[in-house]
């Protein structure tokens, strides 16, 4: 199954200079949870940016990056071809999409399940997730804790 997990604030904001614009430690440990033992595919920037912040690859998960460099980091697969890579992907198993953007835009269509936890409050930002048609999901999920609220939609086939 293919997820594709993200916080979104305002006006559809999920960026800031290739970081987040907020920091919820709720949002992180629940993306810690909901990631936990699966793999997951991010792009170079993004994977960079995780380096940046904890000088490692996210720990107790299987990190891919999807690419069109030469990039390479040891102990991390590497895809040049992000929807070959998940139309391939086993059904069975869970794969998520962290981001980022092009990630993101690129990946959007063929997501099983969206992991979104809405930002409800006004945050600086340069980086916007594209707008979602949600008539084609089902809520199966939705959680609010104080300015966040953690949804789990589902495609509807």
């Amino acid at each position: 199954m293919v997820n594709l997990i993200v916080a979104i604030g305002k006006n559809n904001l999920i960026g800031l200079n290739n970081e987040l614009p907020w920091h919820y430690k709720e949002d992180m440990e629940y993306f810690k949870q909901t990631t936990l033992n699966k793999k997951v595919i991010m792009g170079e920037l993004t994977f960079k940016s995780i380096l940046g912040y904890i000088n490692k690859p996210l720990p107790k998960r299987t990190s891919v990056i999807a690419t069109l460099t030469d990039y390479t980091y040891p102990g991390v697969e590497v895809t040049h071809d992000i929807l070959g890579y998940l139309k391939n992907f086993p059904k069975e198993e869970e794969i998520f999409i962290i981001g980022g953007k092009v990630i993101y835009d690129l990946t959007l269509d063929i997501a099983d399940r969206l992991y979104i936890t809405h930002v409800n409050k006004e945050y600086e930002g340069n980086v916007f997730f594209k707008e979602i048609d949600y008539s084609k999901y089902k809520v199966i999920s939705s959680k609010e804790s104080g300015d966040l609220v953690f949804a789990v939609y589902e495609r509807i086939r």
